[in-house]
């Protein structure tokens, strides 16, 4: 019998028996919480309506509640609602972006380097487009929108820089813009893209203009050169029968 022990797993014999301090929890009149712990409480508490046989009939008819579809205003949406017409209305050139699937390792150099060329890609949904643009002069782009879309806010002179620079990203497909309050659509602004900037086009309108009145007063000056150069022939012919 012993034998049979030795082999059979025994349990340990425990030392230490762990007994609560002060004896038994008084349930009928507890002590009050610490601060922090009955605010956690408080905040945590469930919040349960009134019951339903309590509630009018009007409430508890689902057809009604499925023709009434009551919009939440969120004060985030106009918040964000008018930086997007802060944009509009600071910005001389908007180019609006179709985006197909692309990752955030992808589109993270693209939006630092349009940033470090004075351009600003941004995302908005077609809510907060609508309720910037509405009632302005900007409505018409409402129709662009279905989602989330990325514009691209900047100055018309880096045109040619933002196209040199979404070559890199095919993801990002222009559909069209606004230059100086004109919508263009992609091919009108790779056309605008190509013109030399407001400097280059105020010298070449300067050097046409120079020529077209050193032009003129050649023209005006030719004929007294040629009575001139007449004159002084004629004079030498004189002068040579004289000496004969």
């Amino acid at each position: 019998m012993a034998s049979i022990k030795n082999v059979l797993l025994q349990s340990p014999a425990t030392f230490l028996i762990a007994k609560r301090f002060r004896g038994k929890i008084n349930i009928q009149k507890p002590r009050k919480p610490h601060f922090q712990r009955q605010l956690l409480i408080d905040l945590s508490k469930p919040v349960y309506g009134p019951p339903k046989y309590k509630l009018p009939d009007v409430v508890l008819c689902d057809k009604i509640k499925s023709d009434q579809k009551t919009e939440i205003k969120n004060p985030f949406e106009r918040i964000l609602a008018k930086e997007c017409l802060d944009w509009f209305n600071t910005s001389k050139m908007i180019v609006f972006l179709h985006m197909n699937s692309i990752s955030m390792e992808d589109k993270t150099p693209i939006f630092a380097t349009l940033k470090k060329n004075n351009m600003h890609l941004r995302t908005y949904g077609k809510k907060i487009v609508s309720m910037a643009t509405t009632g302005t002069r900007y409505e018409a782009v409402n129709c662009l929108f279905s989602s989330h879309q990325n514009i691209i806010f900047g100055q018309p002179e880096n045109a040619d820089k933002m196209f040199k620079i979404l070559k890199k990203a095919p993801q990002l497909v222009v559909m069209a813009g606004i230059i100086q309050d004109r919508l263009m659509s992609k091919n009108e602004l790779v056309e605008y893209s190509k013109l030399p900037s407001l400097e280059v086009a105020r010298s070449q309108l300067c050097g046409v203009l120079h020529s077209a009145a050193s032009c003129l007063v050649g023209q005006i000056n030719q004929s007294q050169q040629t009575l001139v150069s007449h004159l002084e022939k004629h004079l030498e012919i004189q002068n040579e029968g004289v000496k004969k």
